[in-house]
């Protein structure tokens, strides 16, 4: 489609607070990844893993959207959490 454009999905020298682009198809999806650690441990169904790589993604068409991904050297992505925004209000 015209103006797309290629995404990274995970740049090859992590820095936290670094942001990047990973989908960029204007007015259908841009979504947007920021490292926000490089440290994490994480326990998943496949092992342990320690310095994993913790992303957070957004998204301009969607503000609501939030989506966190977990990264291991070696492996890739090995857990993905989508926050959901949920109905609130006041109970009489």
């Amino acid at each position: 489609m015209k103006g797309n454009k290629p995404g990274i999905a995970v740049p090859g020298n992590p820095k936290v607070r670094h942001k990047y682009y990973q989908e960029v198809a204007p007015r259908v999806a841009m979504d947007r990844a920021e490292i926000v650690s490089v440290t994490e441990k994480l326990k998943v169904p496949a092992g342990t893993f320690s310095n994993v790589l913790k992303t957070v993604e957004t998204s301009a068409v969607d503000p609501d959207a939030k989506e966190y991904k977990y990264y291991a050297k070696g492996i890739g992505l090995i857990k993905d959490e989508e926050m959901v925004p949920v109905d609130h209000g006041y109970v009489k």
